[in-house]
């Protein structure tokens, strides 16, 4: 083995068991990934002063030098060095196409590609969690990772009455929540305002907060974006917030008793199966440097998210026994739920060409010159957002998502199509061709598929089996994306925002909407539950079968969320917070990051960690790629 071993490891080649005989650093709590939930949890924890916190993360060290996804060799890969480009098995109801599932290695997770979209479930959808996980028991924990916009404008701009503001929203979390800005939306956007406000519609008119008392309506994007200078100044720069650079602040990478590190695996996580049932006793960690033990006196967080997170557990012997035995995994402990009920919703693009490409620019009257596009106003090419129920089915859920983008947001699909098509942005004018494109992009929030993750091996390199299981679209699904599309063509012809509409690319009139649907659904990327609350672990998020062992991430999610994760990946974060805090007696966390006793009182952990400078230095992809926000 060319890498150094500090501490004696035995490797079983037959039974790809590693077996450590002695360890070199020791912690409270181990926490596995650094992403939406981990970052919570590893600083939540590291606010109390004597215990020791140490954060892994598989991704690599960030450069300025970092390769700049847009001249990527690759179309299908966003994010390179930081995409491990997972993809699907072939999806039967998608004409058996193989999907691309970005993915984002690094500090601060996959939430640092996305667009930080902060939309909670509806009340009725989270009914189905297990109890003590429902919309009342989270409500506080929305609330808490907030520094939201309803507190710093007044009410009759942000259509948020004060009451209603206290009521479902935070002020001064870690986290800040603003809206798009109306005014610098482009005429495409500007003209559907109308139609937006028409309680005629589908989605029955405005509403000004879908996180409040009513979830169902066209309304503003709420986007976890900071601004960096006043506040309230629209004008100010900003940056996409993550849980990461909202919770692992330079104050708090500066703790004595947290030690992060990044380009680091966990290869297995480590029990005594002499206890019953089996405890967790650490993990085996490598890096750059060689491969490590690491002793745990408390408990592994796991949060790798909902690919790797069931990938861990299994190739370190927790799962479906006839599984571990197939890829010749000794047996831990029996959970048939690890890797199963892998939930996502599904998408696919209405688009639109536009007569006048300059209707896709913010704040065009000249037709013959482009604006200065504002960077500081944080839209992109986003403008509404919809949540409806098409009244299909008996609950009052949100059925049908639609982002109103003032682009070609249709995926390229670098595996099945070798002249991807490519997103053309008006709003900021990247990639523009002489015809612009828009996309109104429907995402199904309750579909019907479960499908599995599965290690292939007991080794950590090689990546598992993601087979979704689109086996078949049912006779509701394919309803809710007929009736919306419906809806949409009858406004081409009836409303003034209808004549900015030169023709319908997508699905168009000659393909029927059950082919256009079998040949362009996609994953809303939006992959959750494949360690159910309730089946895989317990209500206080412990696996079951084994002791030590938490999960804190997407793939603990109880059910299915209408909604987009973000939010509820970090409510659930805290929420694991509060939780562990009372198990082993301390108090509940503070709303900020305040450090809880005095900096001489606190622990010192041993080994290496980042440097505060490393997060001045993190990019944010959401600007330099984005195709992928």
């Amino acid at each position: 083995m060319s890498l150094q071993i500090r501490s004696l490891v035995v490797l079983n080649k037959n039974k790809n068991d590693v077996t450590p005989a002695a360890a070199t650093e020791e912690y409270d709590f181990i926490v596995v990934g650094l992403g939406a939930g981990g970052s919570v949890i590893a600083s939540r924890l590291s606010e109390i002063p004597h215990l020791t916190v140490l954060g892994v993360d598989s991704g690599p060290n960030e450069k300025d030098t970092d390769e700049d996804p847009n001249s990527s060799e690759f179309t299908f890969n966003f994010v390179s060095p930081h995409d491990p480009s997972i993809v699907s098995t072939p999806l039967k109801a998608g004409n058996n196409k193989i999907m691309y599932i970005p993915r984002f290695n690094g500090l601060g997770g996959t939430a640092r590609l996305y667009g930080g979209i902060n939309v909670r479930p509806s009340r009725a959808i989270l009914e189905r969690w297990p109890e003590n996980w429902r919309y009342d028991d989270l409500l506080p924990y929305y609330k808490k990772i907030e520094d939201h916009y309803c507190y710093y404008y007044p009410a009759n701009e942000t259509g948020i009455s004060d009451e209603d503001c206290q009521k479902y929203h935070g002020k001064d979390g870690p986290l800040q929540v603003n809206p798009t800005y109306l005014p610098e939306f482009a005429n495409i956007s500007k003209f559907f305002e109308p139609i937006c406000k028409d309680f005629k519609q589908l989605w029955r008119g405005y509403n000004s907060d879908l996180n409040g008392a009513n979830h169902l309506g066209c309304s503003l994007f709420q986007r976890y974006y900071n601004r960096k200078g006043n506040r309230t100044n629209v004008q100010s720069d900003y940056f996409l917030g993550t849980s990461f650079q909202g919770y692992i602040t330079h104050s708090v990478s500066k703790r004595t008793n947290l030690r992060i590190r990044a380009a680091t695996s966990v290869i297995k996580i480590l029990f005594d199966t002499s206890s019953t049932p089996p405890k967790a006793t650490g993990a085996v960690i490598q890096n750059g440097t060689g491969i490590y033990t690491i002793k745990v006196k408390k408990e592994v967080i796991l949060a790798g998210g909902a690919f790797a997170t069931p990938h861990l557990l299994q190739i370190s012997g927790v799962g479906d026994p006839v599984h571990l035995q197939s890829i010749n995994v000794l047996q831990t402990a029996t959970n048939y739920h690890v890797g199963r009920n892998l939930r996502d919703h599904v998408a696919i693009p209405m688009i639109f060409r536009v007569k006048d490409k300059y209707s896709t620019y913010p704040n065009h009257e000249n037709v013959t010159t482009p604006p200065t596009y504002r960077k500081s106003i944080p839209n992109g090419s986003k403008s509404w957002i919809i949540a409806l129920n098409t009244g299909l089915r008996n609950d009052n859920i949100t059925d049908l998502q639609i982002y109103f983008s003032d682009t070609n947001y249709h995926s390229p699909d670098g595996f099945m199509n070798p002249n991807p098509r490519e997103c053309r942005f008006g709003s900021n004018g990247y990639k523009e061709q002489p015809l612009a494109e828009i996309t109104l992009r429907m995402i199904l929030q309750d579909p019907s598929f479960s499908g599995t993750v599965m290690a292939t091996s007991g080794s950590l390199s090689n990546k598992p089996i993601i087979n979704f299981k689109w086996e078949q679209i049912s006779y509701y699904e394919y309803g809710v994306f007929n009736l919306t599309v419906d809806a949409i063509r009858k406004l081409l012809n009836t409303t003034e925002w209808g004549n900015l509409i030169s023709d319908e690319l997508f699905p168009g009139n000659d393909t029927t909407i059950k082919e256009f649907i079998n040949g362009h659904l996609e994953s809303a990327l939006h992959p959750i539950s494949t360690c159910q609350l309730g089946l895989c672990c317990d209500t206080n998020l412990r696996v079951y079968n084994i002791s030590n062992v938490r999960v804190c991430d997407a793939s603990a999610f109880g059910e299915q969320v209408d909604a987009n994760p973000s939010a509820t990946i970090f409510a659930l974060a805290e929420k694991l917070s509060d939780i562990i805090r009372k198990e082993y007696g301390y108090a509940s966390s503070s709303k900020s990051h305040d450090l809880l006793g005095e900096e001489r009182l606190r622990a010192v952990a041993e080994g290496e960690t980042i440097s505060s400078d490393t997060i001045d230095k993190l990019k944010d992809y959401s600007q330099i790629f984005p195709h992928a926000s």
